[in-house]
């Protein structure tokens, strides 16, 4: 179809099996989601020393007994689902949902353990040594870290941090003794503190996503201890050897279930407009259509759409347009019902997963309603020029 400045022309957009279409043809995906864990030995590593001497001053006067320097966390559970539904054509790679969190707080008193060396007034937290056995799909510069999930065939678990990234790297300052991990941060005394008198802390929080790296194989994954941690003071007057912390990065007992259900594909014809309503940043056209879910089997009770694709315009955030119309893309919009967003809330294409802020609805007896709107928009900081506009994207329906 064609925008013409003298008559407007009409154009047509269309969703279909793992593409959605412009101009009444498409095609269209769909896919689901799942969930992970691991298990490892673990290294006990003497504790710092507690510095318990006494110096003697110019008067033959004496320290007495030192505060003992010590830190200390508790294990932490990735708020990952016991159940997580994956449909077999979840394309490879991330998936965006579920996501589970973590949060371990790190606590070193009893800084500086002794001031006779700058060393001596940090407490470094260490994260490795012994982690989960990792993924074939690891990069161990990450970002992150990804581990193998041994009873869930095609799945491994991405875990991220901030604010320090994971990484499964072997260096003198990664893991301890120059194992494979990273520092998470530490915990350092100011210049001047008296011996054994501060402390503080460090926080990490850790996000975990399913990584499918081929063909599911459904089933139950136990819990996995992915990440231990531990700390030491290097250098100084103690130079101490890393001690275990006794606190872990768990992934909790997930169960992988294939689910299935009937998903359109939509044919969304825009209305017509002239190039007198497309001037530069203005949109026109706007209209809603469905993406509708019939025969799900799966009981996650809700159901959002991310889309992907070579049809997305990463610096405009739109869909391109691959017809003759210039200065001219096509916007998506959340629509009426959603959960989480509200209706005609830009949907951010230059995102992927959950970032693009695609509306979640609801599953109510094995069927849903996913509504959007799709628009006209000028690009380029200049007016539409007439011609055809045709659009396509993928999408991948997910289960939260």
């Amino acid at each position: 179809m064609k925008i013409r400045p003298d008559k407007a022309q009409r154009f047509s957009w269309l969703l279909g099996w793992g593409l959605f279409v412009l101009t009444g043809w498409a095609t269209l995906t769909v896919a689901a989601t799942v969930s992970l864990t691991t298990t490892a030995p673990v290294r006990i590593s003497p504790q710092t020393k507690v510095q318990t001497q006494t110096k003697a001053k110019a008067k033959g006067q004496t320290i007495g007994p030192v505060q003992t320097t010590n830190c200390t966390a508790s294990s932490a559970t990735l708020s990952l689902p016991g159940t997580v539904y994956i449909s077999p054509n979840a394309p490879n790679g991330v998936l965006p949902y579920p996501a589970g969190t973590a949060t371990i707080v790190f606590t070193c008193v009893g800084l500086p353990a002794t001031t006779n060396h700058p060393a001596d007034y940090e407490a470094q937290i260490q994260a490795g040594d012994t982690l989960a056995t990792l993924s074939t799909a690891n990069v161990p510069a990450g970002p992150g870290i990804t581990f193998a999930l041994p009873k869930l065939t095609g799945l491994a678990l991405l875990v991220t941090a901030t604010p320090v990234q994971a990484t499964s790297q072997a260096c003198l300052a990664c893991g301890p003794a120059s194992t494979a991990g990273y520092v998470p941060g530490n915990v350092t005394a100011p210049a001047g503190t008296a011996q054994g008198t501060y402390s503080g802390t460090v926080t990490a929080t850790y996000t975990a996503q399913l990584y499918k790296t081929g063909t599911v194989k459904v089933g139950t994954q136990s819990s996995i201890n992915l990440i231990p941690f531990w700390w030491y003071i290097s250098g100084g007057s103690v130079d101490s050897s890393s001690a275990l912390l006794n606190a872990n990065l768990v992934m909790p007992a997930i169960t992988v279930v294939a689910s299935t259900c009937n998903i359109t594909s939509p044919t969304v014809t825009l209305p017509t407009v002239s190039t007198a309503a497309l001037q530069a940043g203005q949109v026109a056209g706007s209209t809603a259509f469905s993406i509708t879910m019939t025969g799900c089997q799966s009981a996650s009770p809700d159901a959002v759409s991310v889309f992907s694709g070579s049809g997305i315009d990463t610096t405009t955030g739109y869909l391109k347009n691959t017809g003759t119309a210039t200065n001219v893309e096509v916007q998506l919009l959340n629509g009426a019902g959603s959960t989480s967003q509200t209706a005609g809330t830009p949907i951010l294409l230059d995102q992927a997963g959950s970032a693009q802020n695609s509306g979640t609805y609801n599953i109510t007896s094995g069927n849903a309603t996913l509504n959007y709107y799709a628009q006209y928009v000028a690009i380029n900081g200049a007016a539409a020029g007439a011609g055809t506009v045709k659009s396509t994207v993928a999408f991948t329906i997910y289960y939260p």
